[in-house]
């Protein structure tokens, strides 16, 4: 591929507006989920002004597993953005091995369309000579045939001189 067809298609993979639905949902519902671990981690840090009733132990327990929640979400989406994007830059190298792989079959198709072009050019050329050959005969013909009827009209020509001659002089006599 072209560098502008590539820089064309990061682009299209990386701009929001030109995201697909599913990419849409998709952060969609990653943001309703940090909202609700937003949600989720305000209201344990509100359990605090509970501690006396809930007991000290049991508040460090739930937001520490909020924190191990909240780290693993981020941790899963970073590893998700990463193979994302490791699958684009495959794409793109295929499709740049693709288009290479197209792109010499195309020079190797078109010299072997010029290669069998000259073949049969080769062997057209008997062809040619005998068309040659046969036009060269019909002019030569054509122009015996002129000749023929020249000497024709020349002969008809004297004999009615001749004719018309001998019609006066039997005329007169």
């Amino acid at each position: 591929m072209t560098d502008d067809v590539q820089e064309t298609e990061k682009t299209n993979m990386t701009n929001d507006p030109m995201k697909t639905d599913k990419t849409k949902l998709a952060e969609k519902e990653w943001d309703d989920l940090q909202r609700d671990l937003e949600t989720l981690g305000d209201q344990v840090k509100s359990l605090r002004d509970h501690a006396g009733a809930l007991g000290e132990t049991v508040l460090g327990n739930m937001e520490l597993r909020f924190q191990d929640v909240l780290s693993r979400a981020n941790a899963y989406r970073n590893t998700t953005a990463a193979q994302i994007e490791e699958l684009q830059k495959m794409a793109l190298d295929q499709a740049d091995q693709t288009q290479a792989t197209l792109t010499e079959q195309g020079k190797k198709s078109a010299a072997m369309a010029k290669d069998k072009a000259r073949e049969l050019w080769d062997r057209a050329e008997p062809l040619r000579q005998g068309a040659q050959e046969v036009g060269n005969g019909f002019l030569r013909a054509w122009s015996e045939i002129a000749a023929s009827f020249g000497k024709a009209a020349e002969k008809v020509q004297t004999e009615r001189t001749k004719d018309s001659t001998d019609d006066k002089s039997s005329k007169t006599t």
